[in-house]
């Protein structure tokens, strides 16, 4: 789209966002963080102004069932087998796509304190993590940047 002479859009696939320049009026495009336990998909606790970034969230949530009380989800921990247990979802806001859709699943594995440092790690990127426990971790470089409206859902 850019080679087409586009100078700002964004392309959606599935979890995948990338943005590229901003609004016709100036402002930043921003972009919801959906919420792991929300009644809907249109449900967001979170948004972050996003320009000529991706934007990539893994969560436990879309394809997944419960049963006998337990979340059963496609996000396998390669340690254990299982679906992994540390997260709800892992927002990954990074230069560029395949960056974030690379790192999304292995933060969502490690959790918070290791996919931070993952993160912290490279370059121009960074993560807003909702933990097992229903935490929000937010890495530095968005501190400032994402505005938490409100605490996510609950819920198994």
């Amino acid at each position: 789209m850019s080679e087409a002479g586009l100078r700002s859009f964004f392309a959606q696939a599935g979890g995948d966002l990338y943005v590229k320049g901003r609004k016709p009026w100036g402002e930043p495009w921003k972009v919801g963080v959906r919420d792991p336990r929300g009644a809907n998909e249109e449900a967001f606790f979170a948004v972050l102004p996003v320009e000529d970034h991706a934007f990539s969230t893994a969560g436990d949530y879309e394809r997944a069932f419960i049963k006998d009380g337990k979340r059963y989800h496609h996000i396998i921990d390669p340690r254990t087998g299982y679906p992994a247990t540390a997260s709800r979802s892992v927002t990954i806001w990074a230069k560029d796509a395949l960056t974030a859709d690379a790192i999304d699943d292995a933060v969502f594995i490690l959790g918070p304190e290791k996919g931070l440092a993952l993160v912290e790690s490279i370059d121009d990127c960074g993560a807003v993590i909702v933990d097992a426990k229903n935490r929000v971790h937010i890495s530095k470089r968005l501190r400032g940047l994402v505005a938490v409206l409100r605490s996510p859902s609950d819920g198994i």
